[in-house]
């Protein structure tokens, strides 16, 4: 059955189909932020918004490209994302089959319980789920090519999905400060996932916004962090955009997310050092490497005074080692290695097992090949970013961090959105106007 979000985002996807096909790729941004919510349910599962919108997508290019439109740009690392689909999509079918029988973490039963409860491995829905949701990954990433698309449009939009997010935040942190119930039913509605807990709320924190969990909402918002950090140390950005996705980080407290933060600012720092030797001295980016100290250091000191908050980031931090939570995925993706050693180095195929970090359950599913394949992509591909793109490197790999750090799926259109805006951003150099992303 469609939900009203499936309604609302057919109508849209339609509309761009049928007359405004440059709006497609934008309408698809912000659709990938509605992680949680389901299109349309199908039994005990749900379609996500953004598989409606690749497939108005995918559909679009397939006909301008029957019709002789054909943009002529090459896909970048092509072959590796290819050598990787191939890899992935054929584990999904062969593996079980190999390795049938061994105990897995069945991705239905959950990292808690499957800490007690391993099923032997067989071929099942989720593996052809999860082939399917990557082969509709891949296609769109070429469909991009084949679509009439303009950058700077795609840039803006970009910046709203990360507005829309933060509005989400904001009014969650409100409705539970306030004791207002927020309309949860229609953003996180998809019965194949296992949701955030209300439980979890602390001081108007540890909210979700649009997605399953506050530690995935972390990870999208680390990736516009790290991204409005490159941008303001470099000096083509200014600080406002910087100070929100600082707010909103803090607002879910996320520990993965706020590991990454600390990790990347100490490597932008020294990437935007102002100081050469022996004499040179850059005042205009001394000034905003002061600005930076300032905007960390301020809020941290104002949110210790919050003794509701100060206890709420210490638990999702520094004494998250010492919570059952963390011992289940601890032991999750160590088993996922343990895995990686029973198929010689092949995986169990895509789907088969599910670990609590992108890395391991790569590992434990594709194999050592398969992780090769996909971060050779995925380094390549940002590596080789144009130079006015830069701040959308250390996005990316900000991104890429996290997930590795505690995000599993390889499938999630969280991690496919700067993909295709590389791809995009990549193949299509127009003059960059910066005051877009200036406030």
């Amino acid at each position: 059955m469609p939900t009203i979000i499936g309604v609302v985002f057919f109508c849209c996807g339609a509309y761009c189909f049928l007359l405004k096909e440059d709006g497609l790729l934008g309408l698809l941004i912000i659709a990938s932020i509605f992680e949680a919510a389901s299109a349309i349910d199908i039994g005990n599962r749900g379609i996500q918004p953004y598989y409606v919108v690749a497939t108005f997508l995918i559909t679009r290019a397939l006909i301008n490209y029957l019709l002789g439109a054909r943009s002529g740009k090459a896909m970048p690392q092509g072959a590796w994302l290819l050598l990787f689909g191939t890899v992935a999509i054929s584990s999904a079918f062969v593996m079980p089959a190999v390795f049938a029988g061994i105990p897995v973490y069945d991705p239905k039963v959950g990292i808690d319980d499957g800490l007690l409860i391993r099923p032997p491995l067989s071929f099942g829905l989720n593996n052809v789920a999860q082939a399917g949701f990557l082969a509709c990954h891949i296609a769109v990433a070429y469909s991009v090519l084949a679509t009439k698309v303009s950058s700077s449009k795609v840039r803006r939009i970009y910046l709203c999905a990360f507005y829309l997010v933060v509005l989400i935040l904001a009014i969650q942190s409100v409705c539970q400060v306030t004791g207002i119930p927020f309309p949860h039913s229609l953003i996180l509605n998809n019965p194949g996932y296992a949701l955030w807990d209300a439980g979890g709320e602390v001081s108007g924190t540890r909210n979700p916004g649009s997605f399953s969990e506050p530690s995935i909402a972390g990870a999208f918002l680390v990736m516009y962090c790290v991204g409005f950090l490159a941008q303001y140390l470099a000096g083509k950005g200014g600080g406002m955009h910087l100070i929100v996705s600082l707010v909103a980080t803090g607002l879910v407290a996320s520990g993965g997310s706020l590991l990454t933060l600390c990790l990347f600012i100490p490597l932008l720092l020294v990437n935007y050092f102002p100081f050469r030797l022996p004499w040179y001295i850059n005042i205009h980016r001394s000034k905003r490497l002061a600005w930076v100290v300032l905007l960390f250091v301020t809020p941290v000191a104002l949110a210790m005074l919050s003794s509701g908050y100060r206890d709420a980031l210490i638990m999702n931090t520094v004494s998250k080692g010492d919570s059952s939570s963390f011992i289940n995925r601890t032991a999750s993706d160590l088993y996922a290695l343990q895995l990686l050693l029973r198929t010689y180095c092949l995986g169990v195929g895509l789907g088969a097992n599910r670990a609590s970090s992108l890395l391991a359950t790569l590992l434990s599913n594709v194999g050592i090949v398969g992780v090769l394949l996909f971060g050779g992509f995925y380094i390549r591909l940002f590596a080789k970013l144009p130079k006015e793109y830069e701040w959308f490197k250390w996005a990316g790999f900000a991104l890429i961090l996290n997930m590795c750090i505690g995000v599993p799926d390889v499938t999630m259109p969280m991690l496919w959105l700067p993909i295709l805006l590389a791809i995009q951003f990549t193949t299509t150099r127009p003059k960059i106007r910066e005051a877009e992303f200036r406030s």
